[in-house]
């Protein structure tokens, strides 16, 4: 089963309940393109929306029904699936600052399998847009903890994952950055604030008997990411891509430094109640 997530948005809002919940319809829009001229690369989309709506218009092209689709409204995430072929819509007239606006919606009829509140869902899952690549209008979902976490909703029973890396990879951003905070405060740093996505450099600051530590916090650390500056004392990650660096810690040394801190166990393990992992 493949899944993926589509943003509907126009003029600046969210349209996923009006489309998904009332019309039962899942759209993309992009100006007055056709299906035709997305899928034989003769529209006058740009660049950056060219594979994007391509994707869309390939994948639903005939019904497909290795896909479960998933989109996020006001207050619920809706999971469904396609029912209809892919077609085009009347166009679709607009007003929006003062500008007369055109699109022609192309999509096909969904059966919706599943609505939950967003409150309910992992928050994995519920922040999946907080990563800039999922806020385009669709994309394909590849990551782990969100896969697993749709198939926690729709099935409901406990994930379970092989190793210990891949129970981190259940944790969104935000919790993994909470997850090192609380380890570095259970070894008695003093830790101001959770998260510092506002500094520059680095994600947390500590402190302890007078000397100060820097963080830098990535899900997954690539060769881009490393920088060899002063100001920053550790790196954390739970996939290390880079050479082997001291100052580098991945899933393997959180292992082990959990071993000591037995409170932010019991908090990682409610974190990812929907999920449990195979202990050596």
């Amino acid at each position: 089963m493949d899944y993926y997530l589509l943003n509907i948005i126009i003029d600046e809002k969210s349209q996923v309940d009006h489309w998904i919940e009332e019309k039962k319809f899942a759209p993309i829009f992009y100006e007055d393109s056709t299906i035709n001229q997305i899928l034989t690369n003769t529209s006058s989309l740009k660049p950056k929306q060219k594979p994007i709506a391509y994707l869309f218009c390939k994948t639903f092209l005939e019904i497909n029904e290795n896909a479960i689709i998933i989109s996020i409204g006001k207050n619920y995430i809706y999971f469904y699936k396609q029912i209809g072929k892919l077609q085009e819509m009347e166009m679709y007239e607009r007003v929006y600052k003062q500008k007369e606006k055109k699109s022609r919606p192309k999509g096909f009829c969904i059966e919706i399998i599943k609505k939950v509140l967003i409150k309910n869902c992992p928050l994995v899952l519920a922040s999946i847009k907080s990563n800039r690549q999922m806020q385009a209008a669709f994309r394909k979902i590849n990551y782990l903890g969100n896969i697993l976490s749709i198939k926690y909703i729709l099935t409901e029973e406990k994930q379970v994952v092989e190793s210990f890396k891949d129970y981190l990879l259940c944790l969104s951003s935000l919790e993994f950055e909470t997850l090192i905070a609380k380890i570095f405060e259970e070894q008695g740093f003093f830790v101001p604030a959770y998260k510092g996505g506002f500094l520059e450099n680095f994600d947390l600051v500590c402190e302890k008997d007078g000397q100060k530590k820097t963080i830098q916090i990535k899900l997954q650390m690539e060769e881009e990411h490393y920088k060899d500056s002063v100001c920053i004392d550790y790196y954390y990650c739970i996939i290390n891509n880079y050479i082997p660096i001291d100052n580098i810690k991945n899933w393997i040394i959180i292992y082990e430094e959990l071993k000591n801190c037995s409170n932010t166990k019991k908090w990682l393990n409610k974190s990812l109640y929907w999920v449990t992992y195979k202990e050596d």
